[in-house]
């Protein structure tokens, strides 16, 4: 229903990007004017308005009153039809929830407005009907779904298994690998580089601050560098966006990058999360900060007081703070940066931009600031007003409206970027509602954010609704002068076939190590949790493949030429099909056309999906790159059964992915797995100890687990909004994240 006459709250709009631990869950408090709780079903009826309590969080509907339904996790409601009902809920994690009532054909019959704020309750009156099969949290479906039943059960109920047994995933069955444990014992990986050098060490970030060494015997006792003195205390928020109670966190030291020439120079890069200094406007979170560092003279040390800053971006929320950076073939240094963080890119500190279909924000801004975006800066040089110089080549050089620093933008929280063999630039960006995504990038490329979610039209107003239409290209005018929204090779949903997909999207690498057979020349990245609860380490390794069969070779030891590629050339044959919509690919096209038809139609669902048993496709599978998810050989699933961090790479191709078995920067379960083939991989042990490893897709039950967050280190992301870094028990997206 597009109106809520009897709907009583105060309806916040913002996304879920909160989501706060379960251990902080309160007791419901009675919002119902006096005169006493009564029965559902066939309980006598003492008034003529029936009452209904329930508790809303990410782990599912928590029923409360009557005594019938108290205690239970989505509980069936037993409805009288023709009764006058009042549900009553109370918001107890500060995630973006509301109230929905569907037919048995997923109808909407009744909707409230979504809820942000941690303890404000919402009242919903409707009249009972015998249409009534199911309510659910529109953000939540996953895990927030339970019964409704007519007349003591013979209403809509459970919708009925497919007949064939066990829905198939999202993600086909892919290539079977094994991991091979080469560190442990750090907190929470974020990021991983190699050096320019002649011995064999890997470099890794840990999110409270140490860069490590890590050496065939493994990791070292004492960190390369320690900034841990220099970081905003984890866990402590300014600002009123972050829960002050939550652990979740996506600040800390998130990205580690060495120069080409570290063996001649000793310079690397660090980017971390500073406290607020002068220049933060009051009420903003913190300060992120790319620095470069010197090594001492016989590189076993990186030497703390050779700090030069080189950036600085005030960020007015905690989260999209991104994490590792790239240098390029051309030998500049590309940095990723998150919108702002919050939810929807429309709150304090994102600015308007050209779209006025959406309030905010700076993932398609390129004037007022560098956020949303990904930067290109030279290291060897500097400006007039700044530590670095700039290309001469950057796309708005010889824009008035736009800043220099800008490569591309249109992002969220881009949280992963890597480039390959063929120069081909990579950069997965957490998603908030429903989708996440992985592009190839391009200078001048616009992806999206917030006009659009992956290939989705996405609305401030109705970020769980997608619009039907809005614009597929930017005014054709300065300093965006008509270009198309490009759209990713990669695009998968949160929830699909009512079971978990993921929360937020990891990026990788293409892996050119020629070891394991099927992989070379696939994009491998993956998603931080797919426990919706964002509790359970339940990670998934992904792959995906240019169905037009591009890809790189295994390494020779070279990489490709040092050129930017063209802006109208197509990264690894992604072409525009026939679809009245963006490509599936990243094809950048003339920055000064505009895409036929200017819209992206509603959802971009027509054919049969090719991974989902006969259903409507959610994604435009035939316009993104073949996705697969990768089956661990040391499990009995095939199953990863810790977060995923982030994915690093050596100089022969081989991909490392970061884990650890927390959500929050706490604990010593860090570890640093290479992907080997599945005959030489470590068996990995399930959480607490043993049992079966989780299940493929988290279903949708009263058994989901506890709630906690969005975005890990990323992401990127929630089941709602993600966030990672870890897509986020706390304020956001929870990734790793991210997002």
């Amino acid at each position: 229903m597009s109106e809520q006459p009897d709907e009583q709250s105060t309806p916040i709009t913002e996304s879920s990007d909160n989501y706060p631990s379960a251990s902080r869950r309160r007791v419901l408090q009675a919002a119902v004017a006096a005169g006493g709780v009564v029965g559902l079903g066939n309980i006598a009826l003492a008034q003529e308005t029936q009452t209904i309590e329930l508790g809303g969080e990410t782990s599912g509907w928590q029923g409360v009153a009557p005594d019938a339904i108290a205690g239970e996790t989505n509980p069936t409601l037993e409805l009288e039809e023709g009764t006058t009902y009042e549900v009553t809920w109370e918001n107890l994690d500060g995630a973006a929830h509301n109230f929905v009532i569907v037919d048995s054909e997923g109808g909407e019959l009744e909707r409230t407005e979504l809820m942000s704020e941690q303890g404000e309750t919402q009242t919903l009156e409707f009249e009972a009907t015998s249409e009534m099969a199911e309510y659910y949290c529109e953000p939540h479906r996953a895990t927030m779904r339970g019964d409704i039943s007519i007349g003591g059960g013979n209403g809509g109920g459970a919708q009925e298994e497919p007949a064939d047994g066990q829905a198939q995933g999202f993600f086909q069955s892919g290539t079977e690998i094994g991991v091979q444990t080469i560190a442990e014992g750090m907190t929470a990986p974020t990021d991983m580089a190699v050096a320019d050098e002649d011995q064999n060490r890997y470099f890794v970030t840990d999110q409270t601050g140490e860069l490590w060494v890590v050496t065939d015997d493994g990791l070292q006792d004492e960190p390369f560098l320690d900034v841990s003195d220099r970081l905003v205390e984890l866990g402590t928020f300014a600002g009123d966006y972050a829960d002050q109670n939550q652990d979740y966190d996506e600040r800390g030291l998130l990205g580690i990058e060495f120069h080409p020439e570290f063996s001649e120079n000793g310079q690397f890069y660090v980017h971390y999360s500073a406290p607020p200094n002068d220049e933060t406007p009051d009420g903003w979170s913190h300060v992120e900060v790319v620095s470069e560092f010197q090594a001492t003279d016989d590189m076993s040390q990186g030497d703390p007081e050779s700090e030069r800053v080189l950036m600085e971006f005030q960020k007015p929320q905690y989260n999209h703070d991104s994490g590792p950076m790239a240098f390029g073939p051309d030998g500049y240094l590309y940095v990723p940066m998150g919108d702002g963080g919050g939810a929807n890119d429309n709150m304090e500190g994102h600015v308007d931009d050209w779209y006025d279909g959406n309030e905010g924000g700076n993932g398609q801004d390129v004037s007022e600031n560098l956020l949303g975006s990904v930067l290109r800066v030279d290291v060897d040089s500097e400006g007039e007003d700044q530590p670095y110089g700039i290309p001469e080549d950057n796309p708005l050089v010889d824009s008035d409206e736009g800043l220099d620093e800008h490569y591309a933008w249109g992002f969220r929280n881009p949280f992963g970027i890597s480039f390959d063999s063929e120069d081909r630039l990579f950069v997965a960006d957490a998603g908030q509602d429903l989708f996440e995504e992985a592009n190839t990038v391009e200078s001048g490329g616009n992806y999206g954010w917030n006009v659009k979610e992956g290939t989705h039209c996405f609305s401030t107003d109705s970020p769980s609704q997608p619009p039907e239409d809005c614009p597929d290209s930017a005014p054709d005018e300065p300093p965006y002068d008509g270009q198309e929204l490009q759209d990713p090779i990669v695009e998968y949903p949160h929830i699909y076939q009512e079971e978990m997909v993921g929360i937020v999207i990891v990026g990788g690498h293409v892996y050119e190590a020629g070891q394991v057979g099927g992989l070379d020349g696939k994009y491998i990245f993956g998603d931080w949790t797919s426990d919706p609860s964002r509790e359970e380490p339940a990670g998934r390794l992904l792959a995906a493949s240019d169905s037009d069969g591009g890809g790189a070779e295994p390494m020779d030891g070279e990489g490709g030429g040092n050129e930017t590629a063209d802006m109208n050339e197509t990264a690894g044959g992604n072409e525009t099909t026939d679809m009245n919509e963006t490509a599936g690919g990243n094809e950048t096209v003339d920055m000064n056309e505009t895409a036929g038809g200017n819209e992206t139609t509603a959802g971009n669902e027509t054919a049969p999906d090719a991974g989902g048993g006969g259903e409507e496709q959610v994604v435009p599978r035939d316009d993104l790159w073949d996705m697969e998810e990768l089956q661990v050989a040391g499990t009995e699933d095939g199953s990863f059964p810790y977060f995923v961090r982030m994915f690093g790479q050596d100089d022969e191709g081989n991909v490392y992915v970061l884990a650890n078995r927390e959500g929050t920067p706490t604990g010593d379960t860090g570890t640093v797995m290479q992907i080997v083939p599945p005959g030489e991989g470590d068996s990995l042990s399930m959480p607490g100890g043993g049992g079966e490893a989780a299940p493929e897709e988290q279903e949708t039950d009263e058994n989901a687990t506890e709630d906690t967050q969005d975005e890990p280190i990323d992401e990127g992301n929630e089941t709602a909004d993600n966030e990672t870094e870890m897509n986020d028990n706390a304020t956001d997206d929870n990734a790793t994240d991210g997002a």
